[in-house]
């Protein structure tokens, strides 16, 4: 299963801890808020308790709420406590509470809305109270007179309402809070991860030799651990390509000095024995030059790995006239023509080192396995963003199943072919140094195969 990129992963973390910080911040803002709202309601009882205690004085001062206390009905006394003026004045500046007026704890006067005065308390102070299915808050207000209390009530409902409008206002910030909060989240998790793409890109850039340890100080200090551990893999890799290129050269410098004493003997043997064993004589040679081939191309492939890449401008056609001249100097003469194309400087940026051999490993291979045909034809062909370079032959060309495999390490054609089998495995190790790659294909004008060396532009 594929996993998702490290980025959207931190990504999905911080936000959900982002979201439930937000969650705990709105619920303690919540909390808060309801307080401050009590706070401020239980105050605004208190203020309405002591307006309706001022706007009683008169009547207090004139003995009304004696008369109201001598059990009579709250309809027979001789004055009211509170004109109608009074009443819708006190309603218009608290329509949210309503208010009832206790002497020697009976009831004397109320607001004519709200809970039943039955219910409601009849001690000075704040509390709480259900009536009528509602959750009532009240404030006792006593009297200069100790049987005097003024209590006034309201729905805790008004309090709930009263957070509406605050959330309302709170709610469009904290959305816009919250999706700005996303957008910059994610902006610098993507810039602080931009080092670990800077890394990738930088060792994507380096060729199989380059084992130069990385600067700690060009980087962050949180990727000093992975810097640390990448040169010490460095290290580990350059000891190991030493020893496998010291290795190999011992290989090769211990099965070299037999193979040439094998070939003295065999050419002295075929010179001096009758024809039945020339012959042998012969076939013991070949096999001699393959083992003396097999050499070459594994030392050859041993010292791509340490060879380091080196980019510049290089003429393309002089590169390609070189290899084909080394060419026609290991052959006899006139067993094979070849043709360049064009035949003017063709310039391009690479790793001239790299293309070399793999241009000597494909013209190798050609003269080898397509010698009966007696022609190899290179083109160079320039674009705009890349080079590519074609070796065609006139042998009997490659199965279109065969030629991935072709490619690899000791593959060959057929049984009885020729060769090591390392021709275009090299070729392939080469191009991939230089950025490059190869293709095998059949020619369009007859039989033979046709290989591409492609390499793509590289910046100045």
């Amino acid at each position: 299963m594929r996993r998702s990129s490290l980025s959207i992963r931190l990504y999905r973390r911080v936000l959900i801890l982002l979201a439930l910080t937000g969650l705990g911040m709105g619920a303690i803002l919540y909390v808060v808020a309801n307080r401050e709202i009590g706070r401020a309601s239980d105050a605004q009882l208190v203020n309405a308790s002591r307006l309706l205690y001022m706007m009683m004085q008169d009547d207090l001062t004139a003995g009304v709420l004696v008369a109201r206390g001598k059990n009579l009905p709250l309809d027979e006394a001789a004055d009211p406590l509170l004109s109608n003026q009074e009443r819708k004045a006190f309603h218009a500046s608290y329509d949210w509470c309503m208010f009832a007026v206790f002497w020697d704890g009976k009831p004397v006067a109320q607001s004519g809305w709200g809970a039943p005065v039955s219910l409601v308390p009849r001690q000075p102070g704040l509390h709480d109270f259900k009536a009528v299915g509602d959750s009532w808050r009240s404030y006792g207000l006593p009297g200069r007179d100790p049987r005097l209390l003024v209590v006034v009530a309201e729905r805790d409902a008004m309090r709930e309402f009263s957070m509406v409008p605050v959330l309302r206002k709170l709610a469009l910030p904290l959305l816009l809070l919250i999706a700005a909060s996303m957008v910059v989240l994610w902006w610098t998790l993507r810039k602080s991860l931009s080092e670990v793409e800077r890394l990738a890109t930088t060792l994507n850039a380096r060729s199989l030799a380059d084992l130069t340890p990385l600067v700690r100080g060009e980087w962050s200090r949180d990727l000093g651990p992975l810097i640390v551990a990448l040169n010490k893999l460095f290290v580990r890799l350059d000891q190991a390509y030493e020893l496998e290129q010291a290795f190999t050269d011992d290989v090769a410098h211990e099965l070299r000095t037999p193979l040439a004493a094998i070939r003295a003997q065999a050419q002295l043997l075929r010179k001096t024995s009758p024809a039945p064993q020339q012959e042998e004589a012969g076939r013991l040679l070949a096999v001699v030059d393959r083992a003396g081939d097999l050499i070459d191309g594994m030392l050859t492939l041993a010292r791509l790995n340490a060879t380091s890449v080196s980019t510049r401008s290089v003429d393309v056609h002089a590169l390609v006239a070189d290899v084909v001249a080394e060419t026609l100097l290991r052959l006899p003469p006139d067993a094979m023509e070849f043709s360049v194309t064009p035949d003017h400087i063709v310039r391009w940026r690479c790793d001239p080192s790299s293309l070399q051999i793999a241009l000597s490993a494909v013209i190798g291979n050609a003269t080898v396995h397509a010698r009966q045909g007696g022609q190899v034809d290179i083109a160079v062909v320039r674009s705009s963003d890349r080079l590519a370079i074609t070796v065609a032959d006139r042998g009997r060309g490659v199965d279109a199943a065969d030629r991935d495999r072709l490619l690899r390490r000791f593959e060959r054609g057929t049984a009885n072919c020729a060769g090591s089998g390392l021709g275009l495995s090299i070729a392939v190790k080469a191009m991939t140094l230089a950025g490059g790659t190869i293709r095998l294909e059949n020619r369009q004008d007859g039989p033979g195969l046709l290989v591409v060396l492609s390499l793509p532009a590289v910046a100045d």
